[in-house]
């Protein structure tokens, strides 16, 4: 059975680390928005990294969970799984995001004039 803690703990990792994922997702957007594909791609890398550090946390209290071995669920819990859900939105959404710009990049390169200096 989990003391309270450890369940403290492990909520606190979940919020950490889905806090993480999320403001990598951003710092992907601000380098999607500077035309550095390559450092947004850097940065939702390191958002998918802490997000599944979050979720394999999140898994094992649903483990425990399953085994009756959480006492009870509490605030702080449900407020970690609130941080879980919002930086998986986020990041889904700037996923989308950061396509779009580089394909809108894409597109207003083709159609650029072609160079006139002499």
């Amino acid at each position: 059975m989990l003391n309270d803690e450890r369940l403290e703990d492990m909520a606190m990792l979940i919020i950490a680390n889905a806090g993480a994922a999320r403001g990598a997702a951003f710092e992907a957007l601000s380098q999607a928005k500077r035309g550095d594909f390559t450092a947004a791609a850097a940065c939702m890398k390191t958002a998918e990294d802490y997000s599944h550090a979050a979720h394999d946390a999140h898994s094992g209290l649903l483990k425990l969970d399953a085994k009756g071995e959480v006492p009870q669920l509490d605030l702080l819990l449900t407020h970690s799984q609130d941080h879980l859900l919002c930086a998986a939105l986020a990041m889904d959404l700037i996923a989308e995001i950061v396509q779009l710009r580089r394909e809108f990049c894409d597109m207003r390169a083709l159609c650029a004039p072609p160079d006139s200096s002499p």
